[in-house]
């Protein structure tokens, strides 16, 4: 028997119809022997109008009002969903946020959860009800009991959350998509479905607009080993796995909020190739990448400087393995570059430069956290580390570096940002905290 968080959207839940299929498949998964708990979003477009609502009343809402209002429309849905199961036969009980534990920091609209007390939760699943929680809220710590909710993607990040406190065998994400497919499908009619995908890749993918996943849902499941399912509520396909290395203990107590990042990253192969002076035109890059694409070079990090005129630098970075491969291409390609009426002047002049070294932070929990890069660059400085390059993700900031100064950056940086703190945590391998 497993335990299983499953989470649907408001797409999946969007009509009394929908939410009726639901049940049929909480019910189906119930009567193969597993223990269930259900994270729902809001009907449809129901937090979309009631947003509007506000807006009609106040141009800029109280937050805290906010909060009051868009937590009620989980509230529907996890009234019906549970009376939906009842009505098959399945005992169910609904649950908000505050009721099932969710303990969040208090900031509201945009609250990251603490901890998760699972006492009451366990002890519905173990009397063999489906708990239906609503997903997006929870409440504060601050002793005022707060309602607070957890800004975009925040039912993601709630069943996901609640499967690493549950010590959960897998979490399945139901959305009106197969799964994650390689590029958006109501854009491009080819889109393919992919099997499976790590947390890193899909962390990276969701930080660059891939609306499937929330990047702070991935980064839960990564740092608490919580296999991840993205499924499509219409459809028996198996949808596509996220999977994560075995992950180190970590306490659950500040779950999300431990450190806005939470790793130093270092790769000391690197080197760097770069184009002087290229003429600021429309397919300059273009014919670059291409030919480069064509040699089968692999690129790492891309930079373009503007200059005053009409010209630009671009740098990019490479394994140093393959740096001979580059400098050949990034030659033969700098002549076609040039001015034709100046071919012998000094434009697409192509420079390398050897023992580089790229430093970085990750964590999704940069998201929404304003100072993070600026402390990463004030503590290079601080280091007599000097900067040559800077790349930049919603969830990763990378800086090329002398590779001499490599493991003085990372030292600090490591020290800066309490990455060398040991987590002993309470999750490790084993059965779940309820069953």
């Amino acid at each position: 028997m497993a335990l299983i968080v499953q989470k649907y959207g408001g797409t999946s839940v969007g009509s009394v119809e929908r939410i009726q299929a639901v049940a049929q498949r909480v019910y189906k998964t119930v009567q193969a022997g597993n223990s269930l708990v259900v994270v729902v979003s809001a009907m449809g477009k129901t937090t979309d109008g009631l947003v509007k609502l506000a807006n009609e009343i106040s141009p800029n809402p109280n937050r805290r009002e906010m909060d009051m209002l868009l937590s009620t429309g989980e509230q529907v849905t996890i009234a019906l969903l549970s009376m939906a199961l009842q009505e098959l036969g399945q005992p169910a009980i609904s649950m908000t946020g505050a009721q099932v534990g969710i303990v969040t920091e208090a900031e509201h609209s945009r609250a990251r959860i603490l901890h998760i007390d699972t006492t009451r939760l366990c002890r519905h699943i173990n009397a063999g009800k489906v708990v239906v929680v609503a997903g997006f809220q929870g409440t504060s710590n601050a002793g005022e009991m707060e309602i607070t909710t957890l800004g975009r993607g925040g039912s993601d990040t709630s069943a996901v959350a609640i499967a690493a406190a549950l010590r959960a065998n897998f979490c399945e994400i139901y959305t009106d998509v197969p799964g994650i497919l390689t590029t958006d499908p109501r854009l491009v009619a080819e889109a393919q479905l992919m099997d499976d995908i790590t947390c890193d890749e899909m962390l990276e993918l969701a930080s660059l607009g891939a609306k499937v996943l929330h990047p702070r849902a991935v980064e839960i499941a990564r740092n608490y080993g919580v296999p991840l399912v993205v499924r499509s509520s219409w459809t028996d396909q198996p949808g596509t796995w996220v999977t994560s290395a075995k992950p180190q203990g970590r306490s659950l107590i500040n779950l999300e909020i431990a450190r806005p990042v939470d790793a130093v990253e270092f790769d000391t192969d690197q080197a760097k190739v770069a184009l002087l002076r290229v003429p600021d035109k429309p397919g300059v890059a273009a014919r670059l990448f291409g030919e480069i694409s064509r040699q089968k070079v692999d690129v790492d990090l891309i930079i373009q400087s503007i200059h005053e005129g009409n010209s630009n630098d671009i740098a990019f970075t490479v394994t140093t393995p393959i740096l001979k491969r580059a400098e050949a291409v990034a030659a033969a390609i700098a002549p076609a570059l040039r001015n034709p009426s100046n071919p012998k002047s000094d434009e697409a002049e192509v420079m390398l430069e050897h023992n580089i070294a790229k430093v970085s932070i990750a964590g999704a929990g940069m998201i929404g956290r304003p100072g993070v890069a600026a402390k990463m660059f004030a503590t290079l400085a601080e280091a007599g580390v000097n900067i040559q390059m800077i790349s930049t993700s919603e969830v990763k900031v990378s800086c090329v570096v002398d590779a001499a100064e490599c493991d003085r950056a990372v030292t600090a940086l490591r020290t800066a940002f309490e990455i060398e703190a040991g987590e002993q945590g309470s999750r490790g391998a084993g059965e779940s905290t309820c069953i």
